[in-house]
């Protein structure tokens, strides 16, 4: 009979914590956050001509005013940094205006940087860097922002869309 009641107790507990607890903010859902975001993450040059693609994961916490600091790269690269990716992300977050207070906490953001090739039928080079376990220590891991590019001008494109 102890037992049943035992049972009884540590199910209301975890119940009562479970309804307790706040919901944890949608930072990735924020319609100011992801627009501004999705505008200024412009593929950079460089890695086109390079045909490079990479994921990048970018670090930064939102203070209590609201404001995007403590940005850093958690795969920095040689190659990430020379081609731009990285730069392009740092200066994307650098230029957000302030967050509600809710979005307050550490934040890991991965953006993928897709080449596309129209020469090959509109293949996609997709990256394939992942996070691991001990990256995340207590950060939000947000929705992944794609950003497309391609290496192929103008008119190599209406030549190759021609010959399909």
């Amino acid at each position: 009979m102890p037992m049943h009641y035992l049972r009884l107790l540590i199910l209301f507990f975890i119940t009562h914590v479970a309804i307790a607890q706040p919901d944890s903010p949608a930072l990735s859902q924020d319609p100011v956050f992801t627009t501004i975001l999705k505008r200024r993450l412009k593929f950079p040059r460089q890695a086109e001509w390079a045909s490079r693609y990479n994921r990048i994961f970018a670090e930064f916490t939102v203070d209590d005013k609201g404001r995007v600091q403590a940005i850093s790269i958690l795969n920095h690269s040689v190659e990430g940094d020379y081609v731009g990716f990285e730069s392009t992300i740092i200066a994307a977050l650098k230029k957000l205006p302030s967050l509600n207070l809710r979005y307050t906490g550490s934040y890991i953001l991965p953006v993928a940087f897709i080449l596309v090739d129209y020469r090959q039928k509109d293949k996609q080079f997709i990256p394939e860097e992942k996070l691991y376990v001990q990256d995340l220590a207590g950060r939000v891991v947000l929705d992944e922002i794609k950003v497309f590019g391609n290496n192929v001008n103008s008119r190599e494109r209406i030549q190759s869309a021609e010959a399909y």
